[in-house]
Parts: structure tokens; C-alpha cells; sequence
């Protein structure tokens, strides 16, 4: 049963395909969207156990802020906690730091949704 409290964290390393590359060679940093899309991919892992075979979420909301740079090949580490549970509504709030420093934190919220009811929605929008 999903509750607040669970957590988890990962060690990603930053590859090409997750800089920014308009600053030139020096400043090849992670983007926002990369790590954005660290954090969304966390919360989504953390929760999946615990769902039913049908189920999965979608994330719906975030408010992040981004700190400081992290170079290409640097690894960053994300930390996500479950803080709130209402319903299929699930809030988390994560913090990301790098080898040197905290470098984003942010607030996510998810829901969780029926799969097959999910894509049937979408089908109709596409007729």
C-alpha cells in the first residue's frame, strides 16, 4: 500500500546526451530538463511496486529549481521522498547534489492511473 515516507535514490552519471552545449566544451553542464527527467524517472521507480499490475503514474506537476552546474561526466545523486498520499494523488519532494555540491531540489506531484483506461483516452483523442 502506497504511504508517505517511502524513498529512494540513485547515482546518475552526466552524459552527452544531458548537457546543454551553447556555452562551448567549458560549459557542458547538465540541463534542467535532464535533470527534471532524473527526478520524474525516481518517483516513478519508487512507487511501482507497490501498484496494482494495471496501474502506473503520470507525473502532472513540478516546481524545480536548479542551483548550480554540474560538468559532463560528473555523477549526480537524487534522493526522492513520498511526502503526501491523497488518493491517486502522490506528492514527493527530491534533492539532487552532485560530487561537490546540492545542485536542484524539487517538488513533484504524480497520480496514479489505470493503464488501459489511460490509453483509451488518448486513442480517442487520435480518431
Amino acid at each position: 500500500m502506497l504511504h508517505a515516507g517511502i524513498e529512494m535514490e540513485r547515482v546518475v552519471k552526466v552524459d552527452s546526451s544531458m548537457v546543454i552545449d551553447f556555452l562551448g566544451d567549458d560549459g557542458r553542464v547538465l540541463s534542467t530538463p535532464s535533470m527534471v527527467d532524473a527526478i520524474e524517472r525516481l518517483c516513478r521507480e519508487m512507487v511501482k511496486p507497490y501498484l496494482k499490475e494495471d496501474e502506473d503514474t503520470v507525473g502532472v506537476r513540478i516546481d524545480a529549481k536548479h542551483m548550480a552546474p554540474t560538468p559532463l561526466g560528473m555523477s549526480i545523486r537524487v534522493h526522492a521522498l513520498l511526502v503526501s498520499v491523497d488518493g491517486r494523488r502522490l506528492v514527493f519532494h527530491a534533492d539532487v547534489h552532485d560530487e561537490h555540491e546540492k545542485v536542484g531540489e524539487a517538488v513533484h506531484e504524480r497520480f496514479v492511473i489505470n493503464k488501459s483506461r489511460f490509453v483509451a483516452r488518448v486513442r480517442a483523442k487520435v480518431r
